[in-house]
């Protein structure tokens, strides 16, 4: 194909997380416009199968001086074009590694950093590529870069399999939820901060529950807090005497997870991949707590990631479970509301959207060389 590249896309792992599903959404997309795309990971692991199934070749390497070096060696005779590094860690390889192969490197930032970190960093590209403007002002400044080198760029959405319409009745028998009982759903990597929000949802339970009788929660992920969930979870069941909170654990099948849902509780793409279903959103994540996602607050909640980058203020239980009880009292117009979000998202934010911008980001980097 004319004009095709060879891309390198250097990533720690592969896996379900926000990150490591973008890189593969951009590099199955970059496939399908008949581009080589190579993804240096250091664990192919059961995820392996599936990138390679999209056409993404799999170079696997240690992200260290020894892979460094087994790297290049592999990669030297295959006429590569750029090397895309995504995050802080994979940077530090893919810098030399494009030194080394003799070829313009770029750079992506996926989440906030502390500025000590950011003061032992050396490895920025001349040009940088961010997930959304909060992670340009982290970036941006002292110990960090000049603002005219970064790119601001955003998470594209899946919209034909993000999508309302997918039958949930299923799903809602499995748990033991009826479909005229009002549900609640949170979907994370429960980790770190990210659990706060099922935590907090846990305990906003019974309020939630005396203005809108009936209503359950079900929490959908895995993480190393997931055990926490699961037994604040089991607390507020025998307290109340049935069965409340359900903590689904991990699923693949999230797009029918979401349909299924009344309310979603969410961060990140995880949150825009729901609003994409026409599914009432509040963006509550590691970073604090935005609120509830309209069309008129859509681009600020973007400009943060959903609550993931940037600073927001924390939030009461009482004022969280306001706003759920908000979505809730009015499902009709909530829906409606995220109806009108996802048509923004098809107009601006799809994966072919993002794979446009960042085709053209490479093609003005190899252009600069």
């Amino acid at each position: 194909m004319a004009n095709s590249l060879t891309i390198v896309q250097v990533m720690g792992r592969l896996g379900i997380g926000g990150v490591e599903s973008h890189v593969t959404r951009l590099s199955a997309g970059l496939v399908d416009r008949g581009h080589t795309v190579l993804l240096v990971v250091q664990d192919p692991d059961d995820h392996g199968d599936d990138a390679r199934a999209l056409g993404i070749d799999l170079v696997t390497a240690a992200l260290n001086r020894e892979g460094l070096v087994r790297a290049i060696e592999t990669l030297r005779p295959l006429d590569v074009h750029i090397v895309h590094a995504h995050n802080y860690r994979p940077a530090r390889f893919g810098a030399p590694l494009a030194y080394g192969l003799n070829v313009p490197y770029l750079m992506s930032v996926h989440g906030p950093r502390a500025m000590w970190k950011r003061a032992l960093f050396v490895d920025w590209s001349d040009r940088v590529l961010t997930a959304s403007e909060a992670d340009r002002n982290n970036i941006r400044g002292a110990f960090g870069v000049r603002g005219k080198r970064i790119e601001v760029g955003f998470y594209g959405v899946d919209t034909e399999r993000y999508r309302p319409g997918l039958g949930s009745s299923a799903l809602r028998d499995e748990w033991g939820v009826p479909v005229d009982v009002p549900l609640v759903l949170n979907v994370s990597r429960f980790t770190h901060r990210k659990a706060r929000p099922a935590l907090m949802l846990i305990e906003a339970l019974p309020e939630i529950r005396k203005a809108v009788p009936g209503t359950l929660a079900v929490f959908v992920g895995a993480g190393e807090r997931l055990e926490r969930i699961v037994a604040a979870a089991e607390r507020l069941n025998a307290s109340l005497g049935e069965r409340v909170a359900i903590v689904a654990g991990p699923r693949t099948d999230i797009p029918a997870v979401m349909n299924a849902a009344d309310v979603v509780v969410a961060t990140a793409t995880t949150a825009s991949e729901s609003l994409a279903t026409s599914s009432p959103t509040i963006a509550f994540g590691r970073t604090g707590y935005f609120g509830i996602v309209t069309p008129d607050s859509y681009e600020a909640a973007r400009a943060v990631c959903f609550a993931d980058h940037g600073r927001l203020p924390k939030t009461t239980t009482s004022g969280f479970a306001a706003d759920v009880i908000r979505l809730l009292s009015d499902l009709p117009a909530a829906r409606q509301a995220a109806g009108a979000v996802r048509q923004i998202i098809a107009a601006k934010y799809t994966v072919d959207h993002m794979i446009d911008h960042i085709e053209g980001v490479y093609r003005s980097v190899i252009g600069a060389a």
